[in-house]
């Protein structure tokens, strides 16, 4: 305990809860688990879950949360949020090529 440094004993929040009850189960299931945990209840309207600065990465993948010093970057953070996206537009294209498409076939055979 003595080579690590202060940085390491520090108390980070990893998550803020509007309820009391939801950061005890947090805390308790993280407690569990062998991370120290603990209330900050410093916000008057929120409580936090409070950890180790060294343990923050595993109590994040815990609880399922994205670290705090999670480095990457905004690109693929934006791919990661929106995986629906790709499907609706290719299905939005499709859904205004097919008609003209069949418009201008059918104009053809009707001779025009």
């Amino acid at each position: 305990m003595e080579g690590e440094s202060q940085d390491n004993l520090d108390m980070v929040v990893i998550e803020w809860f509007d309820d009391k009850a939801d950061a005890s189960r947090s805390a308790t299931s993280l407690v569990e688990r062998g991370i120290a945990a603990v209330l900050d209840e410093t916000s008057p309207s929120r409580v936090g879950v409070s950890v180790l600065a060294l343990d923050v990465s595993r109590a994040c993948e815990l609880l399922g949360l994205i670290p705090l010093d999670d480095t990457r970057d905004d690109a693929a953070l934006k791919r990661v949020g929106r995986p629906w996206l790709v499907p609706v537009l290719v299905f939005g294209l499709a859904m205004i090529l097919v008609p003209l498409l069949a418009f201008f076939v059918s104009f053809k055979l009707s001779g025009g």
